[in-house]
């Protein structure tokens, strides 16, 4: 620190200092402990994703099962979400008449099973985004 005749230079080095000291302080964590509640969206988000996950596999067996029986051929899982989101529930004309209401409750339950996955993968990198960044 520099020392004037009249001292003001060495007031102000010594607020600018004193300053700093303070915006260190603010800037290190109150307390050592990192909160949890990341760890809670990744487990409630890994939840969902296997929970509707599996639903939307029984669901798509049931479309599978259904399209075998109308010599319909089934695209990948992907590939079906996305038509199913774009378009709607579309029940086909060469599903058989006892099987179209089961078969669009599973069109139906497939795109909701889906999305649910979805808004859970959202859940999960959301709590490791925010874990990552804290």
């Amino acid at each position: 620190m520099a020392h004037d005749t009249d001292g003001t230079r060495a007031t102000a080095e010594l607020e600018v200092l004193l300053i700093e000291q303070q915006l260190e302080a603010m800037e290190r964590s109150v307390s050592a402990a990192k909160p949890r509640w990341p760890w809670l969206l990744v487990i409630a988000g890994l939840v969902v994703v296997v929970g509707l996950g599996i639903h939307a596999y029984t669901a798509l067996g049931t479309i599978g099962r259904v399209n075998a029986s109308s010599r319909i051929d089934t695209p990948n899982a992907l590939v079906l979400f996305q038509d199913l989101a774009t378009n709607g529930p579309r029940v086909p004309p060469n599903v058989e008449s006892s099987s179209r209401n089961t078969y669009s409750r599973a069109l139906t339950q497939f795109v909701l099973d889906g999305t649910g996955v979805c808004i859970g993968m959202t859940l999960v990198v959301g709590g490791l985004f925010v874990r990552a960044n804290e």
